[in-house]
């Protein structure tokens, strides 16, 4: 079959434009990654402002970003902000429903708006997702212990035990349970 020169040109102009538009797109990747890693330890050094600023442009630059939108809630929380906070948390699950910090995230966002209820199922699933996290237990706990359910509490709280037996964190725990106990 001949080769038709026009043919050949138009398939190679696609494939130029193709190439500029993945190095685009791998630029403007690369890019938000930067902006979520120095936003991330902006929330973590408690400077919610600028990190919100910071993390907003992530998420424009990388919608599909889990990362993004966590810290991004996690900022707006820090600000008070609970509605865009809870808003952005939920698209962290959405976007990554296997990441069990995504929803121990959500759940501490839930809980700093007072909604503990909603708190738990969220709770339970990063606990399933992540068993051996004495982190997660212990949260678990302390929320079931704020709901009112006592024998869950307590299962919680002895897995967080025995998951960080001879750690602080196991201390915590047993201090934790202990007090539990002598409140009416």
């Amino acid at each position: 079959m001949p080769t038709r020169p026009w043919l050949a040109r138009i398939l190679a102009a696609v494939a130029l434009v193709a190439t500029v538009v993945a190095l685009g797109l791998g630029v403007g990747a690369w890019r938000a990654r930067g902006l979520v890693d120095s936003g991330a330890s902006l929330v973590l050094d408690g400077a919610y402002l600028p990190a919100a600023r910071q993390l907003t442009r992530a998420v424009v630059a990388a919608p599909r970003d889990a990362r993004a939108h966590y810290y991004l809630g996690l900022a707006y929380a820090g600000l008070g902000q609970h509605a865009a906070a809870l808003s952005h948390a939920r698209d962290a699950v959405r976007l990554a429903p296997r990441d069990p910090q995504y929803e121990a995230g959500l759940a501490t966002v839930l809980l700093d708006a007072g909604r503990v209820g909603e708190a738990v199922p969220h709770l339970r699933r990063a606990a399933e997702l992540e068993p051996r996290s004495a982190d997660i237990r212990l949260l678990l706990a302390d929320t079931l212990r704020r709901a009112g359910d006592v024998n869950g509490m307590e299962e919680q709280y002895r897995i967080a035990m025995h998951l960080a037996r001879g750690s602080a964190l196991g201390a915590v725990a047993h201090e934790q349970l202990k007090a539990a106990r002598e409140r009416p």
